[in-house]
Parts: C-alpha cells; sequence; structure tokens
C-alpha cells in the first residue's frame, strides 16, 4: 500500500511537471490568439462574441494564477503556505474569475436562445448594449461576493484552505451550488430551449425566399451566428465533463469527512482531488480556442488566419523599419 502511495505521489508530480507546463503553455497561446480573433471589428458587434471574450480573459487569468505558481511551487517554496496575504489573495483572484467565466458561459447560452426566438422581448437580451451591462453587473458581483470566502482562509499544516468547520460547510454547500449544480442546469435549460426554436424555425421556413418572415428567420440564423451557437455547445458539454467530478468528489467529502482514516486513505483522496479540482478543472481554461477552431466551419479560423498575418507584417514593418534606420546611420557615419 505504502508503495502505491508513493507511486500516486511521483505520478502528480509528473503530471504537474510535464502535463500542466504543457497545456498551460498551449492554453496562453490560445487564450491570446482567442482574445485577439474575438478583438476584431467584425467580432465585436456580436453579443455573444462579447460573451466568449469575457470568458477567454477568464480563461487566461485562472490559468496562469491557479497553475503556474503550483508549477513553480515543485521546485522552490509554495509562497502560498508561507504568506497569508497571498494564500487569500491567489484564492481569491482564480475564483472571482472562474465563476465570472462560468458566469459568461450561461450568458452566452441565453444569447444564443434569445436570438432564435421569435419573441421580440426575448429576442432584445441579444444586444450589444445588454451584453455589456450583463459582463460588467457579473464581474462586480463575483468580485464583491468572494471576499468572505477569501477572508476564511488560513494557513494550516502546510495548507491554505478554509479551516473553520462551518465556514467549509458553507462554502462546500456554495461551490455545489455556484458551479456544480445551476450553471449546468441553466445551460442545459438554455441549450434545450435554442434547439425548440431552431426546430420551429426550420418549420416555419418556406421555399419561397422573398417573404419577409423568411428572410427574418434567415437573417437570425446567419453562419456566424450558427458558428458561435456549434462553439458555445461543444465548449460547454466539456464545461460540465470537467467540473461534475469535482462536485461529485465535494459530496463524498462532505459524507465522509467525520470517518476516522488512514494517512494511505487521506493521501489517495489527497490524489483525487488534485485530479478533480487542479488538473481536470484547469485544463478547461485552456482548451477554448483549439474548440472553437475545430468546430467553427471557417469564419472564427479565417479571423484567426487575419489577426496572424496582421501580426506577422507587424513584425516585418519593424525589421524593415529597424534595417532602414541601421542604413541611414551607417550613410550619415559614412559622410
Amino acid at each position: 500500500m505504502a508503495t502505491s502511495v508513493s507511486d500516486l505521489s511521483f505520478i502528480q508530480q509528473m503530471l504537474t511537471r510535464y502535463g500542466m507546463s504543457t497545456y498551460v503553455a498551449f492554453g496562453n497561446f490560445g487564450n491570446l490568439l482567442a482574445i485577439a480573433t474575438f478583438c476584431q471589428c467584425e467580432q465585436r458587434k456580436n453579443p455573444c462574441s462579447l460573451y466568449l471574450l469575457s470568458m477567454t480573459k477568464c480563461n487566461l487569468i485562472c490559468l496562469d494564477v491557479g497553475i503556474i505558481p503550483t508549477i513553480f511551487a515543485l521546485d522552490h517554496v509554495d509562497i502560498s503556505t508561507q504568506s497569508i496575504i497571498y494564500c487569500k489573495l491567489q484564492f481569491y483572484i482564480r475564483h472571482a474569475f472562474f465563476q465570472m467565466m462560468r458566469t459568461y458561459k450561461v450568458l452566452a447560452c441565453m444569447d444564443r436562445y434569445a436570438i432564435s426566438s421569435t419573441n421580440v422581448h426575448i429576442r432584445s437580451l441579444n444586444t450589444y448594449k445588454m451584453a455589456i451591462y450583463l459582463i460588467i453587473t457579473a464581474a462586480l458581483f463575483w468580485l464583491l461576493a468572494v471576499i468572505f470566502f477569501s477572508y476564511a482562509r488560513r494557513i494550516l499544516n502546510g495548507s491554505c484552505n478554509i479551516q473553520n468547520g462551518i465556514y467549509l460547510m458553507i462554502y462546500t454547500i456554495y461551490y455545489m451550488l455556484s458551479a456544480g449544480l445551476f450553471p449546468p442546469l441553466l445551460i442545459v435549460f438554455f441549450n434545450t430551449l435554442l434547439i425548440r426554436n431552431l426546430k420551429g424555425l426550420r418549420s416555419r421556413i418556406q421555399p419561397i425566399r422573398d417573404n419577409a418572415e423568411n428572410k427574418q428567420s434567415n437573417n437570425m440564423l446567419r453562419k456566424r451566428d450558427r458558428d458561435l451557437m456549434k462553439m458555445n455547445f461543444v465548449e460547454v458539454m466539456i464545461y460540465i465533463v470537467s467540473t461534475m467530478p469535482f462536485s461529485i468528489y465535494l459530496i463524498y467529502k462532505i459524507i465522509r469527512d467525520n470517518f476516522t482514516k488512514s494517512l494511505e486513505q487521506q493521501q489517495i483522496e489527497s490524489f483525487i482531488n488534485y485530479l478533480t479540482q487542479s488538473l481536470l478543472m484547469y485544463l478547461n481554461t485552456a482548451m477554448s480556442f483549439y474548440i472553437y477552431t475545430l468546430t467553427s466551419s471557417s469564419s472564427f479560423r479565417q479571423e484567426c488566419k487575419r489577426v496572424l498575418f496582421k501580426f506577422y507584417a507587424l513584425i516585418m514593418r519593424k525589421q524593415l523599419r529597424n534595417l532602414h534606420n541601421n542604413s541611414d546611420r551607417t550613410m550619415t557615419i559614412h559622410n
């Protein structure tokens, strides 16, 4: 048994050193390229793109604040267990932006449902101003809401965590509801309504193309909107798969917390906690760009190519400008 526990420790170190460092590198590249793509003029006009842009920014912050210190702690002192300020601040930043990211996923699903609706009032949710308002409101709400749980964290036995039993129970229930239950339920709810609306729209579209209602339906289901629906749907499914294991682990922890456990059992539970809370959950923050690239038919990939070409052209112009300046300087010296 001792051998198997030491093997788990070794596996965790290897997964952190090589697995996490790999997806942090690819995740940062993908998130930065996705942000640059969603910042393009055409993309910024679409409310769903604004939600995806905000969500990608949150992914970038969560990935770097949550994983880079973990990789650093493999060969150095874990700062989160040495400084109470860092302990609270790191949790505050990563948890607040994780909650924002989950909220923006739900809002993106709501936006896709709104644009597919024939109800004027529901469709009014699909506007630029409404998207900006909801993005700012969600950010302010979570920045205030997580202050208490950050304040409640303490350093004890080399662990930065909520040590008070009552506070820990409150946090567990809060997390299960705000991350494990409500987001997946709302996501499934809005996607179900979206599918129902799409079926209704298809059944109402007639072969006569000059009909005003048909034109409106076709406009609502533009190619870019269909791509965004597909991208959002696949990302949501991956979010559910990567988030649910930790919620299940929290339920298990509440049930088994009062039982006497051997050292081996505690270490096995710690490894399961690592897999569900760190490896799987943060992997979700690194995959968005690759999901968008694989699921979009062409529009998102074309936007990415434009961004890369612009970046390449910018670098080449700088190099040519430097060469030109150097040649001018050389001619001046010779003269």
